[in-house]
């Protein structure tokens, strides 16, 4: 354990918090023809419209489909993650 917690860049004297919220993800694609970041944009856009509490937004994949030896579309998957807080759990 104290090879891992150096390897995190954590002292051994330093205690770790509990966790104490729970994550999801979501898996989402989009394209532009102008590019991949605003692909992402697209991506977390479309996210924030019915998701809270996003905390970050990965990008797995970058693609682009070509027509006539140019890029016509910028392709992207992206993975958000966001906090589930307690409102929105089952009981």
């Amino acid at each position: 354990m104290a090879e891992t917690s150096a390897y995190r860049g954590e002292s051994k004297k330093t205690k770790r918090e509990p966790v104490t919220g729970v994550s999801k993800i979501i898996e989402l694609y989009a394209e532009s023809p102008k590019g991949w970041q605003e692909a992402v944009q697209l991506c977390l856009a479309e996210a924030v419209r019915t998701v809270r509490n996003i905390n970050s937004v990965s990008v797995d994949e970058l693609k682009a489909r070509v027509s006539e030896d140019s890029i016509e579309l910028f392709q992207v998957r992206c993975r958000i993650s966001f906090t589930i807080d307690d409102a929105m759990r089952a009981h």
